[in-house]
């Protein structure tokens, strides 16, 4: 049997299938080690915008040095293929974790301390992760965690919603503030504690079955305690997830790595657990982006000591189109050039949320106008009207495109479908999709969607179970 070749790479075995695109467990003939090789459909190379945020996935994930973020390898377009590699992680995604039962109390909060420095380490480059969710952390066998898919990380001071009309992100783990266009740093601590009360709970804060019941929780309600569900979940831990999901961003942490100091010190451990980061994959021969033989730096005092994150030099992200790419390996990213920190918070009345613009064309974006729509009503319901200085996010649609053949024909685990729902009232009488949200009827363990359109990420990311999807 002959075996499937992507330009310099072979094939080896289908991980997953996103909407935009597949993974594939890949070998790489010039450095000799495996990959995970994200392969785009021909769509999107045809949309600019999101050639842009596809070099900025890339440029993200091989300008960020920290242990806990899987490092980049090569990205470019073969065969009007847009295509991304980077380190395969053998191991679980947490999603796939939590099917099995809740995690103990102090493996839950060393994972969320590993995550958060991968996002602090994001941060203080100017950068907000925008989906921290279980499908999106990979755990190694060895117990070392991995945050991945920063495919729609966007640089601290862009507010425009994404190229296809949709705020990114999943609906059960997004901040207030995001379903009206906005969002910082702080609504990445905000989805952290949504994690960390999944992990304690194997539940959602808010559910999983209702788009709208949700939407309206994540505004309006108080953050559920672990503690009711899981007794052995200790009561000051409620509280620190209650305080990382504030509506209000000034009321939360101000660093991921206070959240999980906090959470730390709230069950007595004074640092995290003890993981040794595994090697990835052997050195690059090759002149593109070396491997990364990553060693965790080694604390000479507490982590609850450490209540913000440092600050590092760090590198600026690049919105230029990328042009005509030649058929490989288009961009080092060794070449990039300083950038602004995260800003600070602002002040109050400039985060409070205001209502978003909604539009009323695009077939593809009507659950999306819907929900924005939605938002408006009920914030708008408390506050009459926007804030000074805080301007309607600009939405841009993206063309319908129709996504190429899936390049294996061999049997794989099929895409769950997209949960059908009744429209709301003033938005006509159709069903409509929401894309991300599945038909689940249990709250045991998370669901097999939110990674569904993340371009063959969720369990489609490259890593965790091979053959399999998971958010």
């Amino acid at each position: 049997m002959v075996a499937r070749r992507f330009g310099g790479y072979r094939l080896d075995g289908l991980i997953g299938r996103g909407s935009v695109g597949e993974v594939w467990r890949a070998h790489d003939d010039a450095t000799d080690r495996t990959l995970a090789l994200k392969i785009l459909s021909i769509g999107a190379a045809e949309d600019p915008d999101y050639r842009r945020r596809f070099e900025r996935e890339a440029r993200v994930g091989a300008g960020l040095d920290n242990p806990h973020i899987v490092p980049i390898h090569d990205f470019g377009e073969q065969d009007g293929r847009l295509f991304l590699a980077m380190a395969h992680i053998p191991g679980l995604d947490v999603a796939a974790r939590l099917r099995g039962g809740p995690m103990g109390v102090p493996e839950a909060v060393d994972l969320i301390s590993q995550i958060a420095e991968a996002l602090d380490a994001a941060h203080a480059a100017g950068l907000v992760h925008r989906d921290v969710k279980p499908a999106n952390i990979i755990v190694h066998p060895s117990g070392f965690a991995y945050l991945i898919d920063f495919g729609i990380a966007r640089a601290s001071n862009q507010t425009t919603i994404t190229a296809t009309g949709f705020t990114v992100g999943t609906l059960a783990y997004m901040a207030p503030e995001r379903f009206a266009g906005h969002g910082d740093a702080r609504s990445d601590i905000y989805s952290l504690a949504c994690v960390l009360y999944e992990c304690l709970t194997t539940r959602r804060p808010f559910g999983d079955t209702d788009p709208v019941r949700q939407l309206h929780a994540h505004l309006r309600e108080d953050p559920p305690r672990a503690s009711a569900t899981n007794s052995a979940v200790p009561k000051a831990l409620d509280q620190i997830i209650a305080r990382g999901m504030a509506k209000e961003p000034d009321s939360r942490y101000r660093s991921a790595g206070e959240l999980a100091a906090a959470a730390l010190s709230a069950i007595g451990m004074p640092q995290p657990l003890s993981h040794t980061p595994p090697v990835l994959a052997p050195a690059s021969t090759a002149p593109t982006v070396p491997a990364r033989v990553m060693v965790r730096r080694p604390r000479s005092e507490p982590y609850a000591a450490a209540a913000s994150p440092t600050r590092h030099p760090h590198h600026a992200l690049s919105d230029t189109p990328l042009g005509t790419p030649p058929t490989r390996r288009i961009i080092s990213p060794a070449a990039r050039q300083p950038a602004a920190r995260v800003a600070g918070p602002k002040n109050a009345a400039a985060q409070r949320i205001g209502p978003g613009t909604v539009a009323k064309s695009a077939v593809l974006a009507v659950v999306v106008f819907g929900a924005i729509a939605l938002a408006t009503a009920l914030l708008t319901h408390d506050s009459g009207k926007s804030a000074p200085g805080v301007s309607s996010p600009s939405i841009t649609v993206a063309p319908r495109t129709t996504p190429a053949p899936p390049l294996n024909e061999s049997p794989t685990t099929a895409e769950p479908p997209h949960l059908s729902i009744p429209v709301p009232p003033g938005f006509g009488t159709a069903p409509f999709q929401i894309p991300g949200i599945s038909n689940r009827s249990d709250d045991s363990g998370t669901g097999d969607s939110d990674g569904r359109d993340n371009g063959g990420h969720g369990n489609a990311n490259g890593h965790g179970q091979h053959g399999k999807k998971d958010k």
